[in-house]
């Protein structure tokens, strides 16, 4: 009789046992496959290194120099070619000369067929129209790329944020003395530029996408008069040249895709 409750005991014990180690058994989650995306400047000046307060030479001869250079880019997008789209992160991207490359988050491995992002602030968020608008003031944040900055990067008096902003000076006789200055301000919703750009790679788990976003800044003064062409805030019988001058920043900037490997 002892021998059978010894023997019941000992196979509730090893049930006891098996219901622990299952209990124990945990499954590990599945790993999240994802690639990286990178977006990297080449900023320069007619294919040389790009810096502010640097002398540069134009076609007519005159000596520049650049003294503030800084844009926003937003909404960058990969699209696979089923047009199926990623939003990445973050949003948006405050970019000066001495910025090297923006991380742009994650996508899905796979096909990436084209990427979107536009030069400017979306009209939904930028103030002038929007009925999302924010304004710097709205961020908590200093270091969001809306937030105040530095360099004045929004309109109060025009309730909108200045898309691309550009200063500098000329030397029209080349003997050392700065004799003009030019501004461009540049924006409102009519001057965002989107642009899109073919990438045909295909992604695997762990690989960066690696994009390249060159801006020329001599191309971006060819054919303008440094004379006369020289100062727009986007606004009023200067309106046009702030056209002109957004169609010269955009026709100064490529996109490329720089390859792509582990990261």
């Amino acid at each position: 009789m002892r021998f059978k409750y010894f023997s019941l005991a000992l196979l509730a014990a090893s049930l006891m046992a098996s219901c622990d180690d299952d209990d124990n058994t945990t499954q590990d989650p599945p790993k999240e496959e994802k690639a990286y995306v990178q977006l990297h400047y080449d900023f320069n000046y007619d294919g040389n290194a790009f810096a502010l307060n640097q002398n540069y030479t134009t076609d007519s001869g005159y000596t520049i120099r650049y003294t503030l250079a800084s844009f926003y880019l937003s909404k960058p997008v990969i699209m696979d070619d089923a047009d199926n789209s990623t939003a990445l992160s973050p949003e948006y991207y405050i970019i000066r000369p001495d910025v090297m490359m923006s991380d742009m988050g994650t996508i899905a491995p796979g096909h990436a067929h084209m990427f979107n992002v536009s030069i400017g602030v979306d009209e939904a968020t930028n103030t002038e129209a929007g009925s999302t608008g924010m304004q710097p003031t709205d961020f908590t944040d200093a270091n969001h790329p809306l937030a105040p900055q530095a360099e004045g990067m929004y309109w109060s008096w025009a309730s909108g944020y200045i898309f691309v902003k550009i200063e500098g000076e000329v030397d029209y006789e080349g003997d050392g003395t700065f004799d003009q200055t030019f501004k461009y301000h540049l924006g409102t919703n009519e001057f965002r530029k989107d642009r899109s750009t073919m990438i045909h790679q295909d992604l695997s788990d762990g690989d960066t996408l690696k994009i390249t976003m060159a801006v020329d800044y001599k191309k971006f003064l060819d054919g303008i008069n440094l004379y006369d062409e020289v100062l727009t805030m986007s606004m009023g019988d200067a309106r046009p040249l702030g056209f002109k001058m957004m169609d010269q920043f955009d026709a100064a900037t490529t996109f490329s895709v720089g390859g792509h490997g582990k990261k």
